[in-house]
């Protein structure tokens, strides 16, 4: 309707233009004949202008609005009429008329609201198509989700409501409540970013680097038996464990450091026996996590395993590092001997005494058992 009304202002006012046109050429040809008197120039200048498509008729009033003379007829529908006084030498000599036919400039016009209407049915019926199509693909990739999903549905629910059916338990315990603190436990997730991976790949074939795995793995889950640690999924590059305790203590960061200085040099005889080198350093940070709903506490698992891959890119191999804003370098100081890199991150430098000579009794039980 709006493109209707628009339109229709559009030709009502291009039909005013081509009607003062006209009456400009018709004024300026019939001006000097009708000054002369010259009847018969005047009645050639209105038909020659009726012989215009768009001019329907042509006529001369005198002053008092008698008809002198016309030409052409004016009996169609949307014929319209435009008037203007002639003037010689400001007196008013007569009053010329002309009827232009309107239906073709309106025919245009209509035309074109027609040929943008057609346009817009066309994109609503794509877009319509579109949608349909993108929706039922959705749908579909809902149901297939919502069937690799634990639980059981209604059948008549709609895909989404059962899909957010069947996450819910994965987001909250039953029973829970969201201030429950008793499912929170202080992490630290331990990363072996392996620098020479490919070099490895290159010099050994393919069992035997299979077979290098195996031991490394093997090594990894003895170490982590005697120190409480899990092993969880690491990168292609890299090895990740994590150990918890209830609370963050220095106690708990010796602990973890003490399970990567064992793993650090059980690795290292490890790759002596085999004859090759592998490069490698060691990133240890710490969080408390959440350990239900697990979507929360995969996430807080991640960001520790991210932070760790990317301060490992500022290390050199055999390099332990620990990340820690719990403690300062001289609190930590009473647990092991650290060297400071940057705000709040830490380069292990060694043990006391006392402690290292349990480390090596420590370390000849795990290697009888992996080597």
């Amino acid at each position: 309707m709006l493109l209707s009304v628009q339109t229709r202002d559009l030709a009502e006012q291009a039909i005013v233009d081509q009607g003062d046109a006209i009456l400009n050429r018709l004024n300026d040809a019939i001006l000097t004949p009708l000054f002369n008197s010259d009847t018969i120039s005047v009645q050639v200048a209105l038909k020659q202008a009726a012989e215009d498509p768009h001019i329907l008729s042509a006529s001369l009033f005198g002053v008092d609005g008698e008809l002198i003379t016309r030409s052409g007829t004016s009996n169609q529908l949307e014929a319209i009429e435009f008037k203007r006084t002639v003037e010689i030498q400001n007196t008013q000599a007569g009053i010329i008329s002309v009827t232009i036919n309107g239906q073709p400039i309106y025919a245009k016009y209509r035309d074109l609201v027609v040929d943008w209407i057609v346009l817009w049915l066309s994109f609503t019926l794509l877009g319509t198509y579109l949608c349909y199509r993108f929706g039922d693909q959705l749908s579909l990739r809902l149901r297939r989700l919502s069937q690799k999903l634990p639980g059981n549905i209604e059948a008549h629910v709609d895909e989404l409501t059962a899909l957010e059916t069947k996450v819910q338990p994965l987001l909250f315990n039953q029973g829970d409540v969201e201030d429950d603190t008793n499912n929170t436990y202080f992490y630290s997730v331990v990363t072996l970013s392996i620098q020479n991976r490919q070099h490895l790949i290159n010099q050994l074939n393919r069992e035997n680097l299979d077979r290098l795995f195996e031991q490394l793995d093997y090594c990894i889950l003895r170490t982590l038996q005697l120190y409480g640690g899990t092993r969880i999924q690491g990168g292609s590059e890299s090895i990740c464990f994590t150990i918890r305790s209830t609370q963050c203590s220095k106690q708990h960061l010796l602990v973890c450091l003490m399970a990567v200085y064992s793993l650090q040099q059980l690795i290292g005889r490890l790759t002596i026996e085999q004859g090759i080198s592998l490069e490698g350093n060691w990133t240890l940070s710490s969080e408390n996590i959440s350990a239900a709903p697990r979507f929360y506490f995969e996430q807080g698992i991640t960001i520790l395993k991210d932070h760790n891959a990317k301060l490992a890119t500022q290390l050199t191999p055999g390099t332990v590092a620990l990340y820690c804003d719990y403690y300062s370098l001289e609190q930590l100081s009473s647990i092991a001997h650290f060297s400071s890199i940057d705000n709040d991150c830490f380069i292990l430098q060694g043990f006391p005494e006392e402690r290292q000579q349990l480390l090596e009794k420590q370390l000849e039980h795990l290697a009888s058992l992996c080597l």
